[in-house]
């Protein structure tokens, strides 16, 4: 399978809280365990815990870090974290997906762009019960503990996150309950120069996650591909200090991972004071940890999923320098303050007055938090590829847009026809 480029910053910042970097404590030598796999942690031949597998593409520093401690600590359970580095990304994604699916694969593993293909195939297992039964609820943020949460099941959990969110003039966008088809005749009101300062591939993508255009209706992808053409930034305004709302854009996105971005932000722009409206339904950037619904191990899977949620762990994960925000409500909390704090002394050594208010800040996280979702669930990501990748030969000049359209089309009616026979 050929290597397929990610699209658009959602994606990328997803990237990041995944992947991680700098070096990795393992806990014994790396072995090849065949096929492609390696073994990131082993142990001691005479340590006879049972061993929970847990599979990920690349060693996750953050996560590895987690299960370090676990294995120093527990004394039932060992965790065995099994990566495919020699993999491409979306082909390690689509042999994990035939492994689970088929009943295979490891006890434990990364949620990825096909978490609703799992749900409907019952390979996953309900952690709900499991909540119900050792957690409070209300200790946690709610949006991200029930992201992945189907018809009262909760398929996945993501021990931190981070934000994508829009947000334009009150003027501009009313109560930011704006539609799709309601942007043509906003950007020709408003006399914005783009739609939100980005390329028009990432716009087009930006369009299905936020606006929900019909990817499988070829009238309205046939408008949002020249939406995206007409209103994507060519260079001008992109990532250029000054960008004002309504003059060069309807929309910014901001990737929220820890308030510096949002001060900076307002500090380049100015646009976070009280005549922005916020956009409903942000999207929630956060890797879930599964189980496995063949696994043999479900409590010991369940016990390291426990732990990564612990107040004791998320506490950890407060400092200034962790990318990422903590599931845990007093942990969120506790850093959503400290690093404001932080921030505002920063201000204060260089004698500039602090741009954004603690009390406006701490609003704007909560109003992204309401109506927000991931997007791994309600957005088809085989489908955005499919279009992704026939589009490129449009905006290049290379096809004509019905030549793309007949195209993405055919493609889109035969993968539908086996998602459904599937």
């Amino acid at each position: 399978m050929k290597k397929i480029r990610k699209k658009g910053l959602l994606f990328l910042f997803a990237c990041t809280l995944l992947c991680g970097c700098g070096s990795i404590k393992n806990s014994g030598e790396n072995q090849d365990a065949g096929g492609g796999a390696v073994i990131v942690t082993t142990a001691d031949p005479d340590d006879k815990r049972e061993v929970i597998t847990f599979g990920m593409w690349m060693a996750n520093t953050k996560m590895m870090l987690e299960v370090n401690a676990f294995n120093e600590t527990n004394e039932k359970y060992r965790i065995e974290v099994i990566t495919y580095p020699s993999m491409e990304y979306e082909d390690y994604y689509t042999n994990c997906a035939m492994r689970i699916m088929s009943g295979r694969g490891e006890d434990l593993f990364y949620g990825d762009m096909r978490m609703e293909a799992y749900i409907e195939k019952g390979a996953l297992v309900d952690l709900a019960p499991y909540i119900r039964r050792d957690l409070k609820e209300e200790d946690y943020v709610k949006e991200v503990l029930h992201a992945y949460e189907k018809d009262g099941e909760i398929y996945g959990i993501a021990p931190y996150f981070g934000i994508s969110a829009l947000w334009g003039r009150k003027e501009d966008v009313g109560d930011g309950n704006i539609l799709f088809e309601d942007l043509s005749g906003l950007m020709k009101e408003t006399g914005a120069t783009t739609l939100m300062g980005r390329i028009p591939l990432d716009t087009l993508w930006y369009l299905y996650c936020y606006f929900g255009m019909n990817l499988t209706d070829r009238q309205e992808l046939k408008e949002g591909i020249l939406l995206a053409e007409t209103y994507g930034d060519t260079g001008e305004v992109r990532n250029v200090a000054g960008v004002k709302l309504g003059r060069d854009a309807l929309f910014l996105e901001l990737s929220v991972d820890n308030p510096h971005t949002i001060i900076r932000m307002e500090t380049s722009y100015g646009t976070l004071g009280e005549g922005i409206e916020a956009m409903p339904g942000a999207i929630l950037n956060c890797a879930a940890v599964c189980i496995n619904g063949a696994s043999e191990k479900k409590e010991g899977a369940w016990e390291f999923i426990r732990f990564l949620l612990s107040e004791e762990r998320q506490s950890g994960m407060t400092g200034e320098s962790f990318i990422g925000l903590p599931v845990f409500r007093k942990a969120f909390t506790d850093k959503m303050e400290a690093d404001f704090e932080a921030e505002a002394k920063h201000y204060e050594e260089i004698k500039v007055e602090m741009p954004l208010k603690k009390e406006r800040y701490l609003e704007l996280v909560e109003t992204w938090l309401k109506g927000s979702r991931t997007q791994e669930m309600g957005i088809d990501y085989d489908a955005w590829l499919i279009v992704s990748e026939e589009v490129e030969a449009y905006y290049s000049g290379q096809k004509s847009l019905d030549e793309v359209l007949d195209i993405i089309e055919s493609r889109m009616r035969i993968y539908l026809s086996e998602h459904q026979s599937n």
